[in-house]
């Protein structure tokens, strides 16, 4: 599949896609030390096409050290040619995890917790900060631990001095960014270029620091940790230079770029245009008319301009089986209410139309309903029931998922509570909500009224965006 031609490696839709971004890369800290930052991601960069310069020439070291000063050129000639042959020569693979084997050169203790290591492998150092948790107790987030071995050590905040080999496992932090390089020739040729900042100051924040032989993670000789972890950490690179840029079975260090077109074509397009420019530039591309993110039915996306990937999660309902059943059920009695009079509450329909700069009678009336009227509807309780029969307390269960169900769909936007005494509500349609009200509103400093408030700012933007295009269509 074809990928678009403005999405580079670093690409904010891309990075997350990356496992190797959420994995802790094992690096020299020379390397670490080194990472250049591409356009705020500390990323390995390595030139592609390094298995045949390899191949030919015996040498197997790891990434190309990038010179900011390097116009790419071998023959120092900088032709337009030349220059896009430099662009797609780099791999890039963005890195947010490290680990680390060194000797602490100094420890610091502070008053809040924190300890700070200076960590030394020989290829450089770095500040590495770990938090002494022995005194957060066991609850929710401190489960106990599967294996004897792996049970925490109290005094692990303290227990580290100078002079120990250890196994940092941690984020990186960048404290500061570095100064531009204008001559990078990472951004030749870019559709977008690239912002590439060398020199930055940065530390691990540690997740996890033990002593090496007593927890690393991998069991080893602790007399060779070190020799060890070198290997592991040359090998990684010398992998990550030597994959070229196709997407075959020989890849085995994805970045985002590479893992993208095994998503699929659907869902790859929806990545690629879900997230591109500013919200009022994507607009079109990721209406909820057009995207294709869920199974979300026309009939929502039509009437409310709402899709599922918008609804607020509830456990008793994993399906939204009976958030859908509730919309249609809403949504058929929208339809049947033809005027304002016929409605369960005709005094606080005439008052939102009001607000809505709607004349009572002159058009179809929103929908106002008793919460009453859908807890005792038997059609709606069947299909409660049916969804928590497996539950412990299906009764209770088929109950409170009727409740949080209506909470769930006030959080959304989609309900709005309008009287609570009568514990009424309004369906927040576009229709007969938030169309009328927006084209009242339009040119007009009005205020809103509060079951518009309480819709999403993107999806008022979406209809005002639909009813402008509609305008001029």
């Amino acid at each position: 599949m074809a990928l678009d031609c403005a999405a580079s490696d670093v690409d904010y839709r891309l990075i997350g896609l990356s496992p190797q971004y959420w994995s802790y890369t094992p690096l020299l800290i020379g390397d670490l030390v080194g990472l250049p930052l591409i356009n705020g991601v500390d990323c390995l960069v390595a030139k592609r096409g390094a298995r045949d310069a390899i191949d030919n020439s015996g040498d197997e070291s790891g990434p190309i050290a990038i010179d900011e000063n390097d116009d790419g050129s071998k023959d120092g000639s900088s032709d337009g040619a030349c220059a896009q042959r430099n662009t797609n020569e780099w791999r890039i693979l963005p890195l947010s995890r490290v680990l680390l084997r060194g000797v602490a050169t100094a420890v610091d203790r502070r008053p809040n917790g924190c300890t700070l290591i200076v960590l030394d492998d020989g290829t450089g150092s770095v500040d590495c900060r770990c938090w002494d948790d022995s005194q957060s107790g066991h609850g929710a987030y401190n489960l106990p631990p599967l294996l004897p071995e792996h049970e925490p050590d109290k005094n692990r905040g303290s227990r580290f001095v100078v002079g120990d080999a250890l196994e940092v496992m941690g984020k990186i932090k960048a404290l500061t960014a570095g100064t531009a390089s204008e001559g990078c020739p990472l951004s030749d040729g870019a559709v977008h270029p690239l912002e590439v900042r060398f020199g930055c100051v940065r530390e691990v924040h540690a997740n996890s620091v033990c002593l090496m032989g007593e927890g690393q993670t991998r069991m080893a000789n602790p007399w060779n940790g070190d020799i060890v972890h070198w290997l592991k950490s040359m090998d990684f690179s010398r992998r990550f230079a030597n994959q070229g840029n196709n997407d075959d079975g020989n890849v085995t260090i994805r970045n985002g770029r590479n893992v993208l077109p095994l998503l699929g074509k659907r869902i790859s397009s929806s990545i690629l245009e879900g997230g591109s420019g500013t919200p009022e530039k994507s607009i079109g591309s990721d209406s909820v008319l057009s995207r294709k993110c869920c199974q979300t039915s026309a009939r929502f996306r039509r009437s409310l301009f709402y899709c599922h990937c918008e609804a607020t999660l509830e456990a008793l309902d994993p399906n939204l089986q009976y958030r859908d059943a509730l919309m249609n059920h809403l949504l058929d009695m929208e339809d049947r209410l033809a005027k304002a009079s016929d409605s369960e509450h005709p005094s606080a329909t005439e008052d939102c139309m009001d607000l809505c700069g709607l004349a009572p009678d002159a058009t179809p009336p929103p929908l106002l309903f008793a919460f009453e009227t859908i807890f005792k509807d038997e059609a709606l309780s069947a299909i409660a029931n049916a969804a928590v029969a497996s539950t412990n307390l299906p009764e209770a269960n088929a109950q409170r998922l009727v409740r949080k169900t209506f909470a769930a769909m006030t959080n959304d936007g989609l309900l709005s509570l309008c009287d609570a005494a009568a514990d009424s509500y309004l369906l927040v349609s576009r229709t007969r909500v938030i169309e009328p009200f927006l084209r009242r509103a339009k040119g007009m400093q009005t205020s809103q009224p509060f079951f518009i408030r309480s819709v999403p700012k993107k999806r008022m933007a979406e209809v005002s965006k639909w009813i402008k295009g509609d305008a001029d269509g």
